[in-house]
Order: C-alpha cells, then structure tokens, then sequence
C-alpha cells in the first residue's frame, strides 16, 4: 500500500466513526479522498501573495442563497450543518455526529 493510500484508507476510518458506522463504506473512502484532496492542495499553496486560481463562484440553490441572505448576525457553520442535515441525503449519518461537536455536546 501506498502512503498516499494509506492516508486515505486513515482517514476514511475517521469519516466512518463520525456517522458511528459498523463498518468502512466506499462514501467513507470517498469523503476520505476529497479531504485528503484539499488537505493536499491547501498545503501547496505558498502564501497570501499567490493569485487565486479558483474558479468563478458557482451559483446558489433556492436554500442555499436563503440561507446565505436571511437571518441576524452571522452565519455560524451550525447554520450550515443543519442546512445540510434537512436535505437527508446519504451523508445526512456524518452530520449528526458534526452538529454535536460544534455544540460541544
């Protein structure tokens, strides 16, 4: 095995025991390979005085740009996660365990 491979299949043992899970799932590799993607990437860039090569914004979703617009005071991740945690996709298992560590419960 590779390191590379190695440091996915780590931590995609941690992504499954954010959703409490039984058993390691090919989504917990695959969360697995996009965090070790941009923990990657975030580390390559040299500094603040690099230009960003980031895309253009994509556009919001009816809910997403509700979310980004309504309400008082900032915008708090737990905004966020709850958002996510509504549309009950697959990944809603990971979402609970996360919501609970911002509350600090």
């Amino acid at each position: 095995m590779t390191a590379d491979a190695r440091d996915i299949m780590v931590t995609a043992q941690e992504v499954a025991r954010l959703r409490d899970a039984v058993q390691l799932e090919v989504r917990d590799i695959a969360l697995a390979a996009l965090i070790r993607h941009f923990l990657r990437a975030s580390e390559e860039v040299e500094g603040p005085g690099v230009p960003s090569l980031s895309p253009e914004q994509l556009p919001m979703a009816d809910d997403v740009r509700e979310i980004m617009t309504a309400g008082e005071g900032d915008l708090r991740n737990l905004d966020l996660v709850e958002l996510a945690r509504r549309d009950e996709s697959e990944l809603s298992g990971y979402l609970g365990h996360v919501r609970r560590a911002i509350e600090g419960l």
